[in-house]
């Protein structure tokens, strides 16, 4: 026992210890959604519930044991004689099931394992979603972060650039001073950015069953491709494909199944099996028969129950269909919106500002131009590339959307 035991806790703490700990190369985000699968605990706690409710089928397709019964009677203990004065009753009896009750009861519950089964399905979609959302935000707070150490490194440059023109005299110390304090907002962006991107590590480490986020790193790109397929094609895509609207559609057919089950239940069973009697010195057999007199409980209750409980599912059903398609519908236009603000960054403004701050820094060098119109063309340079950053990121994270809402993966 005491072998068994450690050979137990020395499992544990290997499988504790590898599940802590990240494969030792950035993850891309199909590894990461394995993992996700294998070790998040929700979806294994998920996993486990679903298991049990399957162990239901075996007692559903389960017999009725006999029944052994004794009975032994005339017993005087001043004038003890089995052979002559003494009862002996033995009998087995068999119930015999009526109405199809048992393959009512196997169909019943091999339908609740198949809503059970949908029901975690659905929850590795909306993990997969949690999961794909995640990998998105700490590949954004990666890039911002990267950009705004760069920004900052550029701004340096500058900063060194007008302290070679303070000690030349071509500009004041006023002046020079703006300069450095602007570079207080550069400092910032970095440390915003630091702190978006540790906390985003630290979901995705959560969701990843790893306990030591310091140790994930990811690989990936924020530019979204395009997605295929119409509005109607993905709605009826998410119809065919959505977990949560199977088992409401599932649901249905297990209400049928409980009505069909309370029906074969209000069928009277009877009880069969021989019987061996010993009177004295008498052999006989016999055969017992048993029939319940349903006058009054013909399990009325249950057939108008799972009678309404079937006119619920299927209300339940249609409303679960209205929710998918309002889900596709409306993820469709997030999608939309997001692609159109994603455009106007990576096909206009990116550029624009690019060329408007380079046209300023030239002219603020030649003296044509202000040294607050120069700051204020870094600043909405800066601003420009942050928010084409903001616009990948959603438009990737829109496509996630739309693909959890129909259930099926749109990106290549």
């Amino acid at each position: 026992m005491k072998r068994l035991l450690s050979l137990l806790i020395a499992l544990l703490v290997n499988a504790s210890a590898w599940a802590a700990d990240p494969p030792n190369h950035p993850l891309s985000l199909s590894e990461a959604l394995e993992i996700a699968h294998r070790e998040n605990p929700v979806l294994r706690a998920a996993r486990a519930h679903t298991s049990a409710v399957q162990a239901g089928e075996v007692s559903a397709a389960l017999r009725p044991n006999p029944v052994f019964t004794s009975s032994n009677e005339d017993f005087n203990p001043w004038n003890f004689d089995p052979a002559n004065a003494q009862e002996f009753t033995q009998n087995v009896s068999f119930l015999i099931e009526r109405g199809g009750k048992r393959q009512a009861r196997i169909n019943d519950a091999r339908l609740t394992t198949s809503v059970a089964n949908a029901v975690l399905s659905d929850a590795e979609r909306q993990l997969d979603l949690q999961v794909k959302l995640a990998f998105v935000n700490y590949l954004l707070g990666s890039e911002t972060l990267k950009l705004a150490d760069d920004n900052l490194k550029g701004y340096a440059q500058v900063i060194e650039a007008n302290q070679v023109r303070l000690n030349a005299g071509d500009i004041s110390q006023t002046d020079f001073d703006r300069i450095k304090i602007e570079e207080a907002s550069f400092q910032s962006d970095v440390l915003t950015a630091r702190t978006s991107m540790l906390q985003a590590r630290s979901q995705l480490a959560a969701l990843l069953g790893i306990s030591d986020a310091t140790k994930l790193n990811v690989t990936g790109q924020l530019s979204p491709p395009p997605v295929q397929g119409s509005l109607a094609q993905l709605q009826q895509a998410a119809l065919q494909h959505r977990p949560d609207y199977l088992a409401a559609h599932q649901n249905v057919q297990k209400a049928e199944a409980d009505l069909t089950l309370a029906r074969a239940n209000g069928a009277t069973d009877v009880s069969v099996g021989p019987e061996y009697k010993r009177n004295g010195p008498d052999n006989t057999f016999g055969v017992v028969f048993q029939l319940p007199l349903r006058v009054f409980d013909r399990n009325q209750g249950e057939k108008l129950r799972t009678s309404h409980e079937l006119e619920s599912s299927r209300y339940a059903e249609e409303a679960a269909r209205l929710q998918v398609l309002s889900d596709v519908q409306q993820a469709w236009d997030a999608y939309q919106s997001a692609l159109e603000r994603h455009n106007l960054y990576t096909q206009d403004y990116l550029q624009r500002s690019r060329t408007v701050l380079e046209r300023l820094t030239f002219s603020y060098q030649h003296g044509a131009t202000s040294l607050l119109d120069y700051l204020d063309a870094i600043r909405s340079h800066r601003d420009v590339q942050l928010g084409a950053l903001t616009a990948d990121s959603q438009a990737l994270a829109a496509i996630h959307q739309l693909s959890s809402a129909t259930a099926t993966e749109l990106l290549p």
